[in-house]
C-alpha cells in the first residue's frame, strides 16, 4: 500500500513541480544564451536584464513552491477534510507519514541540485570548470593532511548528517502540524506556534549542550580530528533521536488523538 501512496503523491507534487523545473531550464539556457552575446544595444539592452530577472525569480520559484508544496501537501490531505477520506484507507498512519516524508525529502533533493546545476550552466567556462576542479583537489589535500585515515569517514559522516537534517526539517514540521490540530478551530495558529515552541527548546537545549560539552571535551576538542570522533558521532545521534521523537509523536498522535473538526 506504501507504494501506491507513494506514487500518488508523486504524481499530485509532480504535476506542480515538473512544469517550473521546465521552465528554470528554459531561462537557463536562455540566460547562458545572452550572458554570452554582445549585440543588446540601446533598447535591446533591457532583454538580458528582463531574461536574468525572469532566471532568478524561477529559481526562488522552485525553492519557495517547493517548500510551501511540503507543507501544504502534509496538512491538507492528512488535517483537512481529505483527512476523512485518507485515514480510512487500509493503511498504517505511519504508512501515511512515510509517503509524505519520502516524497518530501525526493523533492527537496531535486529541487536544490536543479538550482545548483542550473547556475553551474549559466556560470561555467572551461575556464571555471578547470578552476572549480583544481579547488576540489586542493581542497581533499587540505582535508587528507588534516584528517589523514579519517577523511572518508569524515565524508560518510557528512552525508549522514545532511540527510538526518532533510529528515529532520520536514518531521519538525509533521510534528508541529499534529501538536496543532489538537487546537480546536485554531489548527494553523496552534501549529505555528508548536513549531516556535520546539524551534526555541531545541534551541536553548542545543545551546546548553555546547556549553557543557566544551567543559567535559574542552582539551579533546582542541584537535581538529575531533570532529570526526566526536563532534560529528554526538551530533549524528542527537538528531537522530529527535527524528526518532518527531516520527513516534506524529505518529501516536495520528492513531490515538487525531482531531479532523
Amino acid at each position: 500500500m506504501l507504494n501506491k501512496l507513494l506514487k500518488h503523491e508523486f504524481k499530485a507534487t509532480a504535476r506542480l513541480l515538473i512544469p517550473l523545473y521546465l521552465v528554470l531550464l528554459v531561462f537557463t539556457i536562455m540566460d547562458k544564451i545572452v550572458l554570452g552575446l554582445d549585440i543588446f544595444k540601446g533598447v535591446l539592452s533591457i532583454i538580458p536584464g528582463l531574461i536574468t530577472f525572469g532566471y532568478v525569480i524561477s529559481i526562488i520559484a522552485i525553492i519557495m513552491v517547493t517548500f510551501i508544496l511540503m507543507i501544504m501537501r502534509f496538512y491538507k490531505n492528512l488535517m483537512t477534510d481529505e483527512g476523512y477520506l485518507m485515514f480510512t484507507l487500509p493503511v498504517k498512519s505511519h504508512q501515511l507519514i512515510n509517503s509524505k516524508l519520502l516524497v518530501s525529502i525526493f523533492w527537496t533533493v531535486a529541487s536544490i541540485l536543479a538550482v545548483i546545476g542550473s547556475i553551474y550552466i549559466v556560470i561555467a567556462t572551461p575556464e571555471i570548470t578547470n578552476e572549480f576542479i583544481e579547488d576540489l583537489k586542493l581542497g581533499w589535500a587540505e582535508i587528507e593532511k588534516a584528517f589523514g585515515g579519517q577523511r572518508y569517514l569524515l565524508v560518510i559522516e557528512m552525508i549522514i548528517m545532511i540527510i538526518f537534517s532533510l529528515i529532520n526539517s520536514s518531521l519538525m514540521i509533521y510534528v508541529s502540524i499534529a501538536v496543532g490540530q489538537l487546537f480546536n478551530g485554531h489548527k494553523l495558529l496552534g501549529a505555528f506556534l508548536s513549531y516556535i515552541g520546539i524551534t526555541t527548546i531545541l534551541q536553548i537545549a542545543g545551546t546548553l549542550l555546547l556549553f557543557f560539552a566544551n567543559l567535559i571535551f574542552s582539551d579533546l576538542l582542541t584537535e581538529i580530528t575531533s570532529t570526526v570522533t566526536i563532534v560529528l558521532p554526538f551530533s549524528l545521534l542527537a538528531i537522530a533521536v529527535l527524528n526518532v521523537i518527531f516520527y513516534w509523536v506524529t505518529n501516536y498522535i495520528f492513531k490515538n488523538k487525531l482531531n479532523l473538526e
